[in-house]
């Protein structure tokens, strides 16, 4: 009986690559599930000046690094008004649309 033989460091590398690959797309995936990922699961804010910080605050799903706000508007999904943030990340490159619904919780 033979032993498995070694792979070599090329060859380890790749694997690492492509499992570095893997799991980002995965962490993008459980972002669209999460709360703001999708129209159909928007975040609740009180007010339009409340969207551009509370994307910011949102780190990066592939990498985890700080977003930047590209855009921020105002469009009509289905029957509700949402905002939308456009978020840019510039360590991985990643683009991701994160949706929020206003007027939610406002107090008396």
């Amino acid at each position: 009986m033979t032993a498995k033989k070694k792979p070599s460091a090329r060859a380890a590398r790749r694997e690492a690559e492509r499992a570095a690959v893997k799991l980002a797309r995965d962490r993008e995936r459980l972002a669209a599930l999460e709360a703001g990922g999708a129209p159909e699961r928007p975040i609740d804010l009180a007010s339009a000046s409340e969207v551009e910080i509370t994307a910011r605050s949102m780190p990066c799903p592939r990498c985890g690094g700080e977003v930047r706000v590209d855009e921020h508007l105002a469009e009509t999904i289905g029957a509700q008004r949402l905002r939308i943030a456009k978020v840019f990340c510039p360590g991985c490159g990643a683009r991701r649309s994160i949706y929020f619904r206003l007027g939610g919780l406002l107090p008396n």
